[in-house]
């Protein structure tokens, strides 16, 4: 499927994982192999949000931060503007990219189907530079994804449809650690790890829900592709729309 797809790939023997994954040379006796992406990247999603804004700002976007929406106001078949409290917020157009949320908000005027996907993270501080990783490692048999972020390690993964409950799971964390801890046993200091949880906007088939609607209103739903969260769909939906 790879090759179908011109995405480069390498299969490389537990020995040699440790060529690009020094750490793993230490458990490398309990790895069978591995399949190496050399094109894909890791990147810092809060980082490149609050950048993307401040260079929003410049060009002279108004950001209203910390703002509840309450709901979508309608006339006929277009949006007469956004309640927020005792404001209303009026435009010229108007986008839906609440995510998750997406489908409650427009309850009553568009179907959508979007439902939220929970997944949960470590962030672990680094303890020993030469024992964590360099790029980010997969365990396929967990589907938990190991990253380096500059001094911390940042461990992510499951997929739970369990509404919006956004409760931390002690079992959901000690997998995580018993993973970490496995391929990188002295890369982080886990008993310091933050421990959170979030929602991923999913649709049955991974597809963002992307276009005009009979209200008038562009919608801009990412969704998540397996388990990489609907930031990598984002910019392109957005250039759609």
């Amino acid at each position: 499927m790879l090759e179908d797809a011109g995405v480069p790939y390498q299969l490389l023997e537990a020995k040699r994982l440790a060529e690009v994954e020094p750490a793993l040379a230490e458990v490398s006796h309990k790895l069978t192999g591995g399949l190496r992406l050399p094109n894909d990247e890791t990147g810092d999603c809060q980082l490149f949000t609050t950048r993307l804004a401040a260079m929003a700002e410049q060009a002279g976007v108004t950001f209203r931060f910390n703002t509840a929406v309450d709901a979508l106001l309608h006339e006929g078949d277009r949006i007469a503007g956004v309640k927020c409290g005792d404001e209303i917020i009026k435009g010229d157009a108007y986008v839906m990219a609440f995510g998750s949320y997406s489908t409650a908000m427009l309850k009553g005027l568009v179907d959508i189907p979007v439902y939220p996907l929970k997944g949960y993270s470590l962030t672990i501080p680094i303890a020993q530079e030469d024992g964590a990783p360099v790029s980010t490692i997969l365990d396929e048999t967990y589907k938990i994804a190991i990253t380096r972020f500059d001094q911390r390690i940042r461990v992510g993964g499951m997929a739970e449809i369990v509404g919006f409950n956004k409760a931390l799971l002690q079992p959901r964390r000690e997998t995580m650690e018993m993973v970490v801890r496995d391929l990188f046993p002295r890369g982080g200091h886990v008993e310091q790890a933050t421990f959170w949880t979030g929602l991923r906007p999913m649709t049955p088939d991974g597809t963002p829900v992307v276009g005009r609607t009979a209200y008038k209103i562009c919608g801009s739903t990412p969704a998540t592709a397996r388990l990489a969260g609907p930031w990598p769909a984002a910019p392109g939906s957005l250039s759609a729309i």
